[in-house]
């Protein structure tokens, strides 16, 4: 670096524009490195920084070029040799961005590949005990659906029980009932022979009676 420095201090002017924006694009780029490296997902968000490099990177390289044309219009070949020793210089950190960039990617990406791995196994386990517990609560309402059945059917039971009971005595009632009226029915036969008799025996009471008279 105190090297390019003092080269630095011997290229034209514009050259000197030119290399600073070469190294504005450079910290640029380290920048959204470092953001790759600590990036742990989503895979979305990696993407977006690659794009951001991307456009870093082909600034880099126009800058890089326009540098070297610079160099080419010099007219001192002094001139022309310290800015493309800058310019070869900064080839060299290109090499060195674009390794850091691959590394850093392939970091990102084995981070992320481990997180969607656990978030897969959680979940996998959070559908395993969703489903144990949905068999739980099956076992659980199928038992208490067998117990209220059990309960109806002692409750029908009972029912049918207290409804032959009844009924059993409703039959007592009606035999009864029967009884005392075939009992009444032959009370009143009874008594109509005896109405007849009784009159049968007054009118041969009253023809006797006349009978003497007569006589």
């Amino acid at each position: 670096m105190a090297d390019e420095l003092e080269v630095s201090r011997e290229v034209p002017i514009q050259a000197k524009i030119q290399v600073r924006d070469v190294v504005k694009v450079e910290f640029e780029i380290q920048n959204l490195v470092q953001e790759i490296r600590q990036c742990d997902g989503p895979l979305t968000l990696l993407n977006e920084l690659n794009m951001k490099i991307k456009m870093r990177m082909n600034s880099l390289k126009m800058n890089m070029e326009k540098l070297e044309q610079l160099a080419k219009e010099q007219d001192k070949d002094s001139d022309t040799k310290a800015i493309l020793l800058i310019k070869n210089q900064h080839d060299s950190e290109l090499i060195r961005l674009q390794s850091s960039i691959r590394k850093a990617n392939l970091a990102c990406k084995a981070r992320i590949d481990q997180t969607e791995r656990e978030s897969l196994f959680s979940g996998q386990a959070s559908s395993l005990r969703n489903r144990n517990y949905n068999k739980e609560n099956l076992a659980a309402t199928t038992s208490n659906i067998t117990k209220d059945l059990m309960s109806i059917a002692r409750n029908s039971s009972a029912t049918v029980t207290d409804t032959q009971e009844e009924y059993k005595g409703l039959s007592g009632v009606i035999q009864t009932s029967k009884n005392l009226l075939n009992k009444y029915n032959r009370r009143e036969v009874t008594d109509r022979l005896l109405v007849v008799f009784g009159l049968i025996l007054f009118a041969v009471t009253v023809l006797y009676i006349v009978k003497k008279r007569v006589w």
